[in-house]
């Protein structure tokens, strides 16, 4: 009974130290894949940390009121993601919500649009920078409000 003690008192110190050599040499080449924290950017560009929880006044009409932010896409194949308003159909009647997708998808640099539910459209603009997309997509949501 001796023994076999020992014996597991054994493969248990060869496991500790082979795990104990593992973490050592994974920990050799981490500084390759550790991110600068200095070049990571805090906030997003053009955003205030509580903006949403203010008590601003929001656009009620209008092209704002339809496209009301923007951000990055986590669907595969898309760059950014626009969020539609919940009043997007009563603000540009049943056949503007229709084209809304459409339209967007006509924004230069745009090569392609998807519908997730009725309030992210996800687009895939690889070449442009966020505020920009948004302006120009609000820019062809106000024809579709003419």
């Amino acid at each position: 009974m001796a023994t076999s003690r020992n014996d597991a008192q054994d493969r248990d110190s060869h496991d500790s130290d082979a795990l104990e050599h593992l973490a050592d040499e994974l920990g050799h080449d981490a500084d390759a894949f550790t991110p600068d924290v200095e070049s990571t950017p805090r906030d997003l560009p053009g955003r205030r940390p509580g903006a949403a929880l203010a008590s601003e006044a929001r656009p009620t009409t209008g092209p704002a009121a339809v496209l009301l932010d923007i951000g990055t896409s986590r669907r595969d194949g898309f760059t950014h993601v626009l969020w539609v308003s919940h009043l997007a159909e009563s603000l540009l009647g049943p056949q503007g919500y229709d084209e809304l997708r459409d339209t967007v998808g006509t924004t230069a640099g745009v090569r392609n649009v998807e519908w997730e539910g009725a309030d992210h459209l996800h687009v895939d603009a690889p070449d442009r920078d966020h505020e920009e997309l948004l302006r120009d997509a609000r820019a062809a949501v106000a024809e579709l409000l003419d």
